[in-house]
């Protein structure tokens, strides 16, 4: 099992958005084009759906940074499987259904997608890794139960990295043979393997 490691949760996540940004560059005919055997989401959609889904990581990360917020419980345990998926960097394929506040859009508005990895970045360039500790503050995740902040930290990373490589099997589905080099994003999500 993987140790949590907030400062790396973090740099995944910083290393995952830079590899959206190369994602982008790609033809946006591609982006929005859906491999239906692959998923049932275009790369574009899957893009928006983790921006949207960390605005809220980030969001339960300042809140449990600050030690308070609506939706911030004392106590209470995540779900085992959910530890094990954490610690392990992986989450599986097709057995959770994305909450409705994360579904991405039927078309998906480049400029909006563009905002909301923008909003995305900063905010994540904004968070003290220092403050982000284990404690009994938790946020509850509508599957993983409740998790701290360093759960969410890793929760973000790799669901985000999960719906990058999702991205590339689509994409290489559709016959795209020059992808991006996505090295860095190996680099620094391998450790969660």
């Amino acid at each position: 099992m993987n140790p949590l490691d907030v400062r790396r949760d973090l740099d995944a996540l910083r290393a995952l958005f830079g590899a959206i940004d190369t994602l982008l560059d790609l033809d946006p005919a591609v982006l929005s084009a859906v491999a239906p055997s692959v998923s049932g989401w275009s790369p574009e959609q899957h893009v928006a759906h983790v921006a949207l889904a960390n605005e809220l990581v980030l969001r339960n990360l300042k809140s449990l940074a600050k030690g308070s917020g609506m939706l911030v419980v004392k106590g209470g345990e995540a779900h085992p499987r959910a530890l094990e998926l954490l610690a392990a960097g992986r989450l599986p394929r097709g057995e959770a259904e994305a909450p409705r506040m994360v579904r991405p859009p039927e078309k998906v508005e480049r400029e909006l997608l563009l905002q909301w990895l923008a909003d995305g970045k900063r905010e994540l360039a904004s968070i003290d890794a220092a403050q982000l500790v284990a404690s009994d503050m938790k946020i509850p995740h509508q599957i993983l139960g409740p998790l701290d902040a360093p759960q969410w930290a890793r929760f973000g990373a790799v669901h985000a990295r999960h719906h990058l490589v999702i991205v590339l099997e689509v994409l290489r589905s559709i016959g795209v043979e020059k992808l991006p080099d996505l090295a860095s994003l190996e680099a620094h999500t391998s450790s969660h393997r």
